[in-house]
């Protein structure tokens, strides 16, 4: 949910102001005709029997807020902003800012800034519904793949591109889960996966001792991203279908609770 909060302030910014320095969102968690409780979809649960009863509007309300905090919290946004007695819930602050003390306001990039600067994303990827439908893990990687396809573009075009295990762990910072990400990425149309025959559909190598023994080099998976044209229509259809077709595999569903399980029985 903290990456659906962080595209959304992007989107609402880059729509309301066309260049330079956006402001302060005038878009309240809750209350009035829009507010950030409208635009997030979130799995919010009301539970009437607690000591205090909770709507689903208020887990709603303490989901957007906690992510509002992470934000602020790695330095890409300011919070509880504005007049006093008037506060609103974010600013948008620079990307640079991550990771270090400075602060500065977020700038909207200009068209001329580069495709290997900047990662753009159609307007329906927002209207259409597609940023609340895909997971972070899926948005992160369909992002990490159009860097990739803009910083090697003559590659991507010609055979596609691959995430080296080195650039996966340094440049990206992804996990093994997250770059799994691009099974259902390819099953809703958003990018195609180059045939590997001496991989599997799930990157796992085949007779993997054999081909150890042998001393072979593996080739990695290979991906190309379609385009901006999957956007354009509805993802209810094409998730559903891919969903029905492909349903999560037992160890897919369960690894989550396993790895707690894990680091629980580590401390």
């Amino acid at each position: 949910m903290n990456l659906q909060v962080y595209l959304l302030a992007l989107f609402e910014a880059q729509t309301r102001k066309r260049y330079g320095i956006p402001g302060i969102c005038p878009i309240p968690v809750s209350g009035g005709e829009l507010s950030w409780v409208d635009l997030i979809v979130s799995e919010a649960k009301q539970n009437m029997q607690a000591k205090t009863p909770v709507t689903a509007t208020q887990n709603r309300v303490r989901q957007i807020k906690s992510s509002i905090k992470r934000l602020a919290d790695e330095n890409l946004v300011l919070r509880n902003v504005g007049e006093p007695g008037n506060r609103l819930p974010l600013m948008l602050l620079h990307e640079s800012g991550v990771g270090h003390p400075e602060r500065r306001d977020y700038l909207i990039p200009e068209y001329y800034d580069g495709a290997r600067g900047v990662i753009t994303l159609p307007v329906q990827f927002f209207t259409n519904g597609w940023v609340h439908v895909l997971t972070d893990s899926e948005i992160r990687m369909y992002l990490i793949l159009k860097h990739m396809a803009a910083r090697f573009r003559e590659d991507h075009v010609a055979q596609g591109v691959y995430i080296a295990e080195k650039d996966r762990n340094w440049v990206y910072g992804l996990s093994r889960d997250v770059y799994e990400a691009h099974l259902t990425l390819a099953r809703f149309g958003l990018i195609e996966l180059t045939s590997n025959p001496l991989r599997h559909r799930d990157g796992k190598v085949v007779n993997f001792e054999a081909f150890l023994r042998e001393g072979g080099v593996i080739p990695p998976h290979r991906f190309k991203v379609v385009g901006d044209s999957p956007f354009f229509e509805s993802p209810v259809g094409k998730v559903r279908r891919a969903l029905l077709n492909y349903p999560p595999s037992w160890d897919h569903m369960t690894r989550g609770a396993r790895q707690a399980n894990q680091s629980a029985s580590d401390v």
